[in-house]
This record gives structure tokens, C-alpha cells and sequence, in this order.
């Protein structure tokens, strides 16, 4: 499989280490998804990202001309299409346009109220 820069694949992590997660692309080739390329924001974490077995987009940064290795970046990934194929089993992005949060609403006044009217009851203990 012929792989350019700025293609956009999706690889499976086949390991994890602490600065990144390995992945595994179509004929067998292997590439790095450094941390530094998961997100702009401190990543306490990186398992957080993914685990062995999990599908992750990513966007070919450069290739080893030696070996083919790829050096890949999540964040590169244009963000409308970085959950179309996404294909892991243990993460899901929550949609929150799709949510419905007509029950909590309902809810949400009487939850207000009767805790007031524990607190006024406390109060007057």
C-alpha cells in the first residue's frame, strides 16, 4: 500500500506506551501517533485516548523513506470528519445535539424544591 503525506487513515493501536500509541495501517504497515498529536491540551492519560484493539483517524504527517514507517497526528484530522469511521469499542464521543434532555428539565424544579425544603427542615432542628 502506497501511503503520501496528508492522507487520512485509520490505524489500529496494536501498543501503548506513555509518550504515544502505536498503530497498525492496511499491508501491514506501522506508524507512531505521538502524544504531542493526540490534542493541544495536557494529557495526564494517554490510555484515555485508546487501548489495544481501537480504530483511531489519523492524518500522515511524514514517512520514513528507509522503512515506511508513518509519523501520524489525531489533531490534524479535520474535526467533521474525525467520528465518521471512528470505530472504537470501549469510547464514544457523546453528540450533544442529538441529546434529549426534556426529563431532566421536567425533573429539575422539583429536585430544586425538595432539597430547599430538606435544608429549611435541617435548619430548624
Amino acid at each position: 500500500m502506497n501511503f503520501k503525506v496528508g492522507d487520512i487513515l485509520i490505524g489500529k493501536v496494536n501498543q501503548i506506551r506513555p509518550y504515544a500509541l502505536f498503530l497498525s495501517f492496511e499491508g501491514g504497515v506501522n506508524g507512531l501517533l505521538h502524544i504531542s498529536e493526540l490534542s493541544d491540551g495536557y494529557i495526564r492519560d494517554i490510555e484515555k485516548f485508546g487501548s489495544i484493539g481501537d480504530e483511531i483517524k489519523v492524518k500522515v504527517l511524514s514517512i520514513d523513506s528507509s522503512n515506511g514507517f508513518l509519523r501520524v497526528s489525531y489533531k490534524a484530522v479535520p474535526e467533521e470528519e474525525r467520528y465518521s469511521t471512528h470505530n472504537s469499542s470501549s469510547r464514544s464521543i457523546p453528540q450533544f445535539d442529538e441529546a434529549d434532555f426534556t426529563d431532566l428539565e421536567e425533573k429539575l424544579p422539583e429536585w430544586i424544591n425538595a432539597t430547599l425544603e430538606k435544608a429549611k427542615g435541617e435548619n430548624n432542628d
